[in-house]
């Protein structure tokens, strides 16, 4: 009974919120992921995605906009991003600055990345790093230089210098709403002209549902049928063209894993045949419950795609209070603080690895042991001694 009361309650929200198209803009999708939150449930999962469609773009930029609580919208331009007609759906606008009135400023650099000027070939002397991921890596809700990203390059930077080693830089390919496929599409069109030595590949705990989410909203339209990136996933599913964003999604719920586990594959694999380790980082959304066994499910996936090193950080968070982290009480994204926390816990785990060690030093501080190699087979020979990365010459 309880049950059956619960499931009229979910509808009645749903058929609610359906007829309600006079709300303000802001709450096309900020206030529909937060219900969503608080519901639980899959009725309001569908209606989220029906909005999806009907408004369009709106969806994306719009939250994403309003996040950066800049006053811009969709449909005023300048938007963070830019709507392309393939597998990425969107990326970051270029040569974009934005302040706001309390000073706080979006920057987005000539490569179309949320990060400071690089120059196209990598100075000498200089250990490149790239790191792919999403809303949470591009820093959304917090001001220049205060993501994770950024006090991560500094951290690492320093450490190595301090020591007499070389530079170390982070190139942040990171874009919002993205699925771990589109995030490695991106970073194949945009990332390898970069040169990079080592290959970060940020995940969170929503990866293994996004790229199943993102491919019901653009297959419809003809676009990712040919990505490589899936491998045979989608012809295994039997789907062909022609059908709706409704049946896509229904049918691709069996295979939500697979589609992980290929994108996962497909990371690994070209990273190695390039030489460069890719180490894949899980870190956590503010206060969203991850159960364990979704956690060790994700980490299983990482580890058998043939990551270099598989970085545990999702329990970064855990005893604090999410409204204290969260650039909004009901939000997931980390604010300044959160992401402060996030760097030191990633650049202790980095620093653990034997790629990032360098020089042995008594200064050094164990690993809390949620970070794991690869297999000896799945390393990148000489890439990981102790003798650390070797920047590699530029061409």
């Amino acid at each position: 009974m309880f049950r059956s009361s619960r499931t009229v309650f979910r509808m009645a929200a749903a058929v609610g919120l359906l007829g309600w198209h006079w709300w303000p803009s802001a709450w096309n999708s900020a206030g529909l992921d937060r219900i969503q939150w608080a519901l639980a449930c899959d009725e309001v999962e569908k209606l989220d995605r029906l909005l999806c469609r009907i408004d369009g773009d709106h969806t994306d930029h719009g939250y994403y906009n309003q996040l950066l609580d800049t006053g811009l919208h969709a449909d005023r331009p300048p938007s963070i991003a830019i709507a392309v007609d393939e597998l990425r759906e969107l990326v970051l606008r270029p040569n974009l600055s934005i302040v706001r009135s309390d000073g706080t400023t979006w920057t987005a650099n000539d490569l179309g990345l949320r990060d400071r000027f690089y120059p196209r070939e990598k100075p000498p002397s200089t250990i490149r790093i790239a790191m792919t991921g999403d809303s949470i890596g591009v820093g959304l809700g917090v001001g220049d230089g205060k993501g994770f990203e950024p006090l991560l390059e500094r951290s690492l930077n320093e450490r190595s210098r301090r020591r007499g080693g070389p530079s170390i830089e982070i190139l942040n390919f990171a874009l919002p709403g993205r699925s771990p496929g589109q995030r490695w599409d991106h970073f194949r069109k945009t990332g390898w002209a970069t040169q990079p030595d080592l290959v970060l590949f940020e995940a969170t705990p929503a990866d293994d549902n996004w790229d199943r989410r993102r491919l019901s909203e653009i297959l419809p339209r003809g676009i990712g049928w040919d990505s490589s990136i899936y491998g045979d996933v989608l012809e295994r599913s039997g789907l062909r063209p022609g059908g709706t964003a409704e049946v896509y999604w229904e049918a691709l719920a069996p295979y939500r894993w697979d589609l992980l586990a290929a994108a996962y594959r497909t990371v690994a694999a070209e990273c190695r045949a390039r030489g460069v380790p890719c180490v894949w980082v899980l870190i956590p959304r503010v206060g969203r419950f991850v159960s364990e066994e979704r956690i060790r499910k994700l980490v299983h996936e990482a580890r058998a795609a043939g990551f270099t090193a598989v970085v545990d950080v999702s329990d970064a968070f855990d005893g604090r209070d999410p409204a204290e982290l969260a650039v909004h009480p009901s939000d997931f994204h980390p604010n300044a603080e959160g992401h402060a926390i996030l760097s030191r816990r990633i650049a202790r785990e980095l620093r653990a690895l034997p790629a990032l060690q360098g020089p042995a030093t008594p200064d050094r501080t164990p690993s809390d042991q949620r970070t794991t190699e690869a297999p000896e087979s799945d390393r990148f020979g000489e890439k990981l001694d102790v003798s650390g990365i070797t920047p590699k010459a530029t061409t």
